[in-house]
């Protein structure tokens, strides 16, 4: 059986080498999707939708990046207030990323209040820590786009199955503290300056951003915390 990563720098290992390893497929396979004549131009979208599936971490990264100075943007000129509302129609796809997990969930586990409201409060963990992770796969993602060849870090195996083994012996576990820990860490600041921003600009705030700083300030922090407590 399949050992799942149970350190932060397990996972890190892991999703670096997935998802710069996704954005390699998209450069090596995208010229020969867009040029096939086999495939309708319906195949042709679906293949980029996934070949670009890692690339989503990029996505988030620069929007998460740039949602603390829109709200400022927004504040100073309130006659473009509308296009701000109109953004408002993306939160649709984490409704769909919702959904979609959701009706997996109650296949298996069925679908009453309890199994809801379970699913909720994982989904609602889950979102956090893969945005805690967009800068660490955002990287991975650049290197695998831009071609740039890194070592092959295999993911550490422990085998504990439940002993009490010591995680650190294991050669593969990294001993010393991660640059990004301290990256995502300046990042959980960033995000909860946002969230004090929304009260403190004008006089009735700027509340519209609250639920995704909070899911950012969330995500970021825990990473950070993660990596300090875990790492050596």
């Amino acid at each position: 059986k399949a050992e799942l990563p149970i350190t932060l720098n397990a996972i890190r290992s892991q999703q670096f080498r997935w998802n710069k390893g996704g954005a390699e497929n998209f450069q090596k396979m995208i010229r020969k999707v867009l040029r096939s004549r086999q495939h309708s131009p319906g195949v042709k979208l679906n293949a980029l939708v996934h070949l670009l599936n890692s690339t989503m971490f990029l996505n988030v990264m620069i929007m998460a990046l740039l949602s603390v100075p829109v709200l400022f943007i927004k504040a100073q000129f309130q006659h473009l207030s509308f296009l701000f509302d109109l953004g408002s129609i993306f939160i649709f796809s984490t409704l769909i990323f919702y959904y979609c997990y959701w009706f997996v969930h109650r296949t298996i586990f069925g679908s009453g209040i309890v199994s809801f409201i379970y699913y909720t409060k994982r989904f609602v963990l889950f979102y956090c820590l893969v945005i805690g992770f967009s800068i660490h796969n955002s990287v991975a993602v650049l290197e695998g786009h831009l071609g740039k060849k890194s070592a092959f870090i295999r993911t550490p195996k422990f085998n504990i199955k439940g002993s009490k083994k010591n995680i650190n012996q294991n050669k593969y576990q990294g001993k010393k503290t991660s640059i990004y820990t301290l990256i995502e860490f300046i990042f959980a600041l960033y995000f909860l300056f946002g969230l004090y921003s929304a009260f403190d600009l004008n006089t009735n705030g700027e509340f519209w951003l609250i639920p995704f700083h909070l899911l950012l300030f969330i995500g970021f922090s825990s990473i950070s915390i993660f990596g300090l407590r875990k790492t050596g």
